[in-house]
């Protein structure tokens, strides 16, 4: 093995003074002012006054949207306290009614009292047929619901009456009604 071949630098010359290499003579270069992030034309100025009138404008749409589909939440997580007792043979009965009152309650917060308040029977399951495709099936056990004997109401099977209950939240999730 060989040792590593080692070699000095050589040492800088000296340069006199006044010659091209010195540094004394040179100064800072003045930096040039800071861009503003404000725009500087008018077009810029109109387009973001153009673009938060747009948000503002979408924010209050989306805020009346939010405020009028309140009823539909509310109906809802009524639904759900609803759902939660048909499990009950018990409370079955009740809850069935209650069901039915839900739904008619939840289109007469919608439309005018003169449209839905009277309906009932096959005129009631029409209207929820027309406004979003309510199923024969889920329509005869909300009419027993609505009508028929608390005896007849708690002898409905659980399965039958959470197919009501997911009949109704479909129906009062994406019910269309045109006023």
């Amino acid at each position: 093995m060989s040792a590593p071949l080692l070699t000095a630098m050589p040492a800088p010359m000296p340069t006199p003074a006044g010659t091209p290499g010195d540094l004394q003579p040179l100064r800072e270069l003045p930096l040039p002012a800071s861009v503003a992030y404000w725009p500087q034309t008018v077009g810029w100025v109109i387009l973001l006054a153009l673009l938060v009138l747009a948000a503002l404008v979408v924010a209050w749409f989306a805020w009346r949207r939010y405020q009028k589909q309140r009823y539909r939440r509310l109906a809802l997580a009524e639904l759900a306290q609803i759902a939660a007792r048909m499990g009950d043979a018990a409370q079955r009965a009740t809850a069935l009614a209650d069901l039915a009152g839900l739904l008619k309650r939840t289109a007469l917060a919608v439309l005018p009292r003169e449209r839905v308040a009277a309906l009932s029977g096959d005129a009631w399951l029409a209207f929820l047929q027309k406004t979003h495709g309510f199923d024969a099936q889920s329509g005869a056990l909300l009419m027993l619901a609505s009508y028929g004997p608390e005896a007849r109401r708690a002898a409905v099977s659980v399965t039958d009456a959470q197919r009501l209950v997911e009949s109704a939240r479909e129906w009062i999730a994406h019910h269309h009604v045109e006023v």
